[in-house]
């Protein structure tokens, strides 16, 4: 009694022969505790995840190991280990094969798991994540005394991501932690469809709460990953795949136990139901998806919590102060909507330097992947929310001359209303009246009539814009639907928004 229960074994040399796997995940998912400072959390992740599990196996492993987790705290210590692996590859000049496996093989392991328990979750405080660890623990000494555990993770988790660019040798491990994100964004799905006081989440909110150096350089990697649209290598091997190519029993347990989005369907299903039309890139697109869940959060301040002055805003201008929402600033919404063109000279950037770090990138690159990609969603949001929110992104797409290369494939889209969603429509109907504001921009627009005089689509603009377009496909009314939009979405002058768009 009392002594920390003994390391399951792997066999000779330490081959990870299908026993051997199979007791380190019945240790995994069982009632036994295992310190943080354990060899079994080295071992187990090691393993090159391969074993077979059929369907009903896997679903107990979930459901035990969530029983369990309220007295082993097993998830926490997974996460904790997760980091460590994380602050490996960051810190050494040249990161070991071994290293990046353990890494992945925590990611996916806490992915599963939290998923299942996300899922089942009884409590909106989420107390079944059961990460109130003890860090007097043996191993925790140096665990930052004043951090929560999901403090911790996010920012490891974010850190990395921000500042290791993506190429072949960590092209896996970015991928699983993007996933990772979408999974503890998750939470998300169990709360109502508009913000309240008493949500909680977790890994979401501590993600808001990181410095602004992380902040920046994550929203910065997530676009660059959108315009670059890096490859997994076809001839690569992912840690968490068998030999012979088939799935592991992660992936078993992935796809038995884990639907992430069977829940509410009015924040995640957004994201996750987008047309994979044009997508060529699963780093891209999951970078697109984790950037746009970020920036689009909002936390409610609590009724005991006072109100600052500043970073904060109300949900509807017209409405009394005293009944409207108020809202915590978003640190990543305030660095998309302040990300300046690479181009720019040097000393402009460093003028806004009291601001906190700049996001930096190529508008002439991010205006060209917006305009490859938009049939697909979520380019649409993040076109939506760059045309409103960063005025010199607005700015730089109204002195494009070849502004065909987005109102083309805008176009289209309007001219066939019928065959995309309501929320694709209204999106691109909103973008146009916000750049329909600018004379040059109405100009440049006519002159494409005279220039693809064979393409419907752009000779019935005008009929587009003011509701009468001559499709017999085409129902939708923009300005009825400009007019059905919150004040607080087409106010871009509001400083409250983090912009100053006229």
């Amino acid at each position: 009694m009392g002594v920390a229960p003994s390391t399951p074994r792997l066999g000779e040399a330490g081959a990870a022969s299908p026993g051997a796997a199979e007791q380190m995940f019945a240790a995994l998912v069982g009632d036994r505790a295992y310190p943080v400072s354990s060899e079994f959390w080295t071992q187990l992740l090691e393993l090159p995840l391969t074993q077979q599990w059929p369907r009903d196996r896997v679903l107990q492993a979930c459901h035990a190991f969530a029983q369990n987790n309220y007295h082993t705290k097993h998830l926490a210590k997974i996460l904790i280990h997760l980091v460590w692996c994380l602050q490996e590859c960051t810190s050494a000049s040249s990161v070991s094969s071994s290293v990046y496996r353990k890494a992945i093989n925590a990611a996916y392991i806490s992915s599963i798991f939290l998923k299942f328990i996300i899922e089942n979750a009884k409590a909106d405080n989420w107390q079944e994540l059961c990460l109130d660890i003890d860090k007097d623990e043996k191993g925790l000494e140096n665990f930052p005394s004043d951090q929560s555990v999901e403090y911790f993770l996010m920012k490891g988790v974010l850190n990395y991501i921000g500042s290791v660019d993506v190429s072949p040798e960590s092209c896996y491990l970015h991928h699983e932690l993007l996933n990772l994100m979408l999974v503890l964004m998750s939470t998300q799905l169990c709360s109502g469809p508009s913000p309240e006081p008493k949500d909680v989440h977790p890994f979401i909110d501590a993600a808001m709460l990181q410095d602004s150096p992380i902040v920046a350089s994550v929203v910065q990697k997530l676009l660059l990953n959108f315009v670059r649209r890096p490859q997994i290598p076809s001839n690569g091997s992912h840690p968490v795949f068998s030999d012979d190519g088939g799935p592991g029993v992660l992936q078993r347990v992935g796809s038995a136990a884990a639907n992430f989005v069977l829940l509410p369907y009015y924040t995640f299903n957004y994201f996750v139901s987008a047309s994979a039309e044009g997508a060529t890139s699963q780093l891209a697109d999951n970078s697109l998806l984790v950037l746009l869940i970020l920036i689009h959060y909002r936390k409610c301040i609590s009724m005991n919590e006072s109100i600052p002055t500043d970073g904060v805003y109300m949900s509807d201008s017209n409405t009394n102060v005293k009944d409207a929402p108020a809202f915590h600033e978003n640190p990543y919404c305030k660095a998309l909507n302040n990300a300046k063109d690479i181009q720019f000279d040097h000393a402009d950037v460093e003028g806004n330097a009291q601001n906190g770090p700049v996001v930096r990138l190529s508008f002439a690159s991010l205006f060209d992947a917006l305009g490859t990609c938009l049939k697909d969603e979520s380019s649409v949001l993040l076109l939506y929310s760059l045309v409103h929110g960063n005025c010199d992104f607005q700015e730089y797409v109204l002195v494009r001359t070849d502004l065909d290369t987005l109102l083309m494939p805008i176009l289209e889209m309007l001219y066939n209303a019928s065959r995309k969603t309501s929320n694709q429509i209204y999106m691109l109907l909103i973008i146009l009246l916000i750049l329909s504001q600018d004379s040059t921009f109405n100009a440049s627009v006519h002159k494409l009539r005279s220039l693809v005089p064979g393409a419907p689509h752009a000779s019935n603009f005008s009929g587009i814009v003011d509701g009468r377009s001559t499709n017999p496909n085409h129902q939708v009314q923009p300005l009825q639907a400009a007019r059905c939009l919150p004040s607080h979405e087409l106010s871009c002058n509001s400083s409250k928004h983090g912009s100053s768009c006229a």
